[in-house]
């Protein structure tokens, strides 16, 4: 006889109950399911950043592209025509954070750009954030949006979407210790900006030193 497996055991007592919920309870249930996955997702994550601080790397300097909101430049690669560019909370596949509003224009792409002093000790330089499509936005079809990262005019970073559930991403950046940096969030709606309501999640720059090993 196979070993009883307690998780599956658990599963299908799971299962047996769901099936009695109306369909207001399962809305409200997959709205929960969704908000424990990006817990799970978020605490893997910082088991990762622990796991890379206490072992070679140090986070030594962060730059909350949020927080300096009020010093980017806004601007669009063609017309700016219904271009949004706001700071504020939102909701995608039912999980609220805060991010960067950046509708695109009708045409061409949207831009919003940062200018910033890397400090002179960084060793190791990344960028962290999620997108995402707003809640709410029917998307279909053919219908998708661009989103792109610049640095210093050379593109690091670029996927389309089309789907609200938030994606996240950690891109490593050339060293630029002592540098100035340009970097340049960019959402394009490739001919067809509708429903486009697209968004960056708590977009940071980490700035990380090795550590040095103890003395023994």
């Amino acid at each position: 006889m196979d070993p009883i497996d307690p998780r599956q055991e658990t599963i299908d007592a799971i299962l047996r109950r769901i099936r009695d919920l109306s369909e207001q309870s399962l809305t409200q249930l997959s709205q929960y399911i969704s908000y424990l996955k990006w817990q799970e997702e978020l605490w893997h994550s910082l088991l990762d950043q622990e796991e890379e601080s206490s072992s070679e790397w140090r986070l030594a300097w962060q730059y909350d592209f949020l927080e300096h909101f009020p010093e980017a430049t806004l601007e669009a690669t063609r017309t700016p025509d219904l271009m949004e560019v706001k700071v504020g909370p939102a909701t995608c596949g039912m999980v609220q954070q805060n991010a960067l509003w950046q509708h695109p224009p009708v045409v061409g792409s949207g831009v919003c750009e940062y200018q910033l002093q890397v400090p002179p000790h960084i060793e190791r330089l990344r960028l962290r954030f999620a997108v995402g499509i707003r809640d709410g936005a029917l998307m279909e079809d053919d219908n998708l949006c661009a989103f792109r990262v610049h640095v210093n005019g050379v593109r690091v970073w670029s996927t389309t979407k089309q789907s609200n559930e938030w994606e996240r991403f950690t891109v490593d950046l050339p060293n630029l210790a002592g540098q100035e940096a340009v970097v340049q969030f960019m959402t394009d709606g490739l001919g067809d900006a509708r429903w486009n309501w697209a968004v960056w999640g708590e977009p940071q720059l980490l700035g990380y030193v090795r550590e040095e090993p103890l003395s023994s």
